[in-house]
């Protein structure tokens, strides 16, 4: 049964294929200790891994299991546990992220504070060298450290806004692997504040192969230089702009440089130095998936 009264906040959770993982998050969430909320998992896996998923969810009493039998991108999942949640304020994370007992209480309370959305921090969960050099690759700007700033994206592994904010700014595109930088962007034009919360901490369990990492990396980059020029109706010259100066390494050293900032700034400098090839054959990676998206619109405007 469905309680009558609302929960403060909604914390909704995609799974596609997420065995491995969810139980940990779901466990990581029952230990919060700000505990009005509710918790909505939308799975769209096939098959075993339906039910496997269906098994784990009914292993926590105050988890609701919404169930698609198509299947749904992330973000697509999102707006449907949107949709099926009650929540004032809506909480994102991932099913291979592990929540500390305080998460959604410094959320809540930057919020509270500013009314603004609050982006949290992301830690690295795992300590093989793969494991750090990814997760320096990916979520260097959000490490947990430093004062509360602001940021300019944030991603859906550690993120809170109010209901209202999310359904003015049009929810995520579900059709989008990148629909966190679209509401980010969304949000931002609307003159909100994307204030980040370095003590509100997930840790990410990274689950990639080298060769799977370099592959995401090329693929996102590859949608995030689509989405720049959609996003802009830019034609051929501004492709080619973008193209200039995405294939020298002037773009890939000011990375790097960011990421050693970023790096330092959480107290993780020799970190950073350890996993650096790594971090830049990554984000090379992006670079040259960004680049075959304007050379495509090059060929085809």
């Amino acid at each position: 049964m469905i309680p009558t009264t609302r929960p403060a906040v909604s914390v909704v959770i995609p799974a596609y294929e997420s065995q491995r993982t969810l139980a940990g998050c779901l466990e990581a969430i029952s230990r919060q200790t700000f505990q009005d909320f509710e918790t909505v998992v939308v799975d769209s896996s096939p098959g075993e891994a339906a039910e496997s998923t269906r098994r784990i969810v009914e292993g926590f009493t105050a988890v609701r299991f919404e169930r698609s039998e198509q299947r749904l991108l992330p973000h697509a999942a999102r707006n449907l546990g949107v949709a099926r949640s009650r929540g004032e304020l809506l909480a994102f994370t991932d099913p291979d992220v592990y929540a500390r007992p305080d998460w959604l209480e410094r959320l809540v309370a930057a919020h509270r504070a500013t009314g603004e959305p609050v982006v949290g921090a992301l830690a690295c969960h795992g300590g093989r060298w793969l494991d750090q050099g990814v997760h320096l690759c990916k979520f260097s700007k959000w490490l947990p450290g430093g004062p509360p700033r602001e940021v300019d994206m944030s991603p859906t592994a550690n993120m809170l806004l109010p209901r209202r904010q999310f359904e003015v700014a049009g929810g995520f595109p579900g059709d989008q692997f990148l629909g966190d930088v679209t509401l980010s962007r969304s949000l931002r034009r609307q003159g909100h504040r994307l204030g980040f919360e370095p003590r509100a901490v997930v840790a990410h369990h990274h689950l990639h192969t080298l060769g799977s990492f370099v592959a995401e990396r090329y693929t996102r980059g590859r949608m995030y230089g689509h989405l720049r020029l959609d996003g802009t109706g830019a034609g051929r010259g501004a492709a080619l702009g973008w193209l200039a100066v995405t294939l020298p390494p002037v773009r890939l050293a000011r990375i790097l440089a960011l990421v050693g900032l970023h790096a330092s700034r959480a107290g993780q400098t020799g970190r950073c130095l350890a996993t650096l090839p790594l971090v830049a054959v990554g984000h090379a990676a992006s670079l040259a998936g960004e680049a075959a998206a304007y050379f495509q619109r090059l060929r085809f405007p």
